[in-house]
């Protein structure tokens, strides 16, 4: 099995420039009487989900995905999709994290991603029936984020409950498509929900992991923090998954899922598993998969 380096514990330091920058609103005048109002922090997190919440929906439209909430078990999930009943299977694009933490020891109040990287990729996808799924929580207020304690963007991430409501939402939208292959695609902590999901399934042809964390006990262990005790771990379903098909794309100059995590993940298989790593040199965990998707994903697509 691999040996996995220890680091300091400073570069598990979530990317504050990845946050979006609520002091310039601050200045303005015409936020005074909204800060007063609700707090600096309540309005620089009202503000910035407003700006992620225009951002996807700028995304989405541009890749021809409609916006839909769909009511998942315990949560109301975000979706975008673009139906068109010919593709001969649905392909689900799952999202990342998002804004999890603001620093290591404080919780962000709302984990909707700034920049919705799983959303980038769906966008780009020209299969006829795609489906975005967003995680617990991102994207919703109000009565939608019901059920939306912080434990579902920290230690309960990948919680029984969440896989259950993923897979409620695939259901949903699988009938509604008229298809019977499901593909499944999932970037960073959105790739481990997906594998998650291919687990409990029986139509999943493929699962394609982008920069994602599919050992959580040896991530937890390589960053020095608290392991996700609430979560379920793929690792642990590596005999459910012994015989589904995973291509993990990985980046090379990745610090947040090093290929050596990705190793340790391949050794818990056997070794005939149909499962292709493929280090993408160059990459990090959030350059330049967007860029290059087109290409990537046919290449992936190509693989025997």
């Amino acid at each position: 099995m691999p040996r996995i380096p220890r680091v300091p514990p400073t570069r598990h330091v979530p990317r504050i420039s990845r946050i979006f920058p609520c002091e310039w609103s601050k200045r303005l005048a015409g936020l005074v009487a909204l800060l007063a109002l609700t707090g600096a922090d309540a309005g620089c997190t009202a503000l910035r989900h407003d700006a992620a919440v225009a951002e996807g929906a700028r995304i989405a439209a541009a890749g021809g995905l409609s916006p839909r909430l769909i009511a998942a078990g315990r949560f109301d999930l975000t979706a975008y999709q673009r139906l068109g009943n010919g593709g001969g299977k649905l392909v689900v694009y799952i999202e990342g994290d998002g804004i999890a933490w603001i620093n290591r020891s404080q919780l962000s109040d709302d984990p909707t991603p700034s920049d919705p990287m799983a959303l980038r990729l769906a966008a780009q996808d020209d299969t006829p029936d795609v489906l975005y799924l967003a995680r617990p929580c991102q994207f919703v207020t109000g009565a939608s984020a019901r059920n939306c304690a912080p434990r579902y963007w920290s230690e309960a991430r990948f919680a029984p409950e969440v896989v259950e409501a993923a897979d409620r939402a695939v259901d949903l939208v699988k009938a509604e498509a008229r298809q019977a292959r499901i593909e499944l695609v999932g970037y960073s902590g959105g790739g481990v929900l997906a594998t998650l999901l291919a687990a409990r399934r029986n139509d999943v042809v493929r699962v394609i992991t982008v920069a994602a964390n599919l050992d959580l006990s040896s991530w937890a262990a390589y960053h020095h923090v608290t392991p996700l005790s609430q979560s379920l771990n793929p690792t642990d379903a590596a005999a459910a998954l012994a015989h589904v098909p995973q291509v993990i794309l990985v980046g090379t100059r990745d610090e947040v899922v090093p290929p050596a995590l990705i190793e340790h993940y391949r050794a818990a298989f056997p070794a005939d598993a149909p499962i292709t790593i493929v280090p993408v040199a160059g990459f990090s965990h959030e350059c330049c998969w967007s860029e290059r998707w087109p290409a990537l994903l046919r290449e992936t697509r190509a693989l025997p």
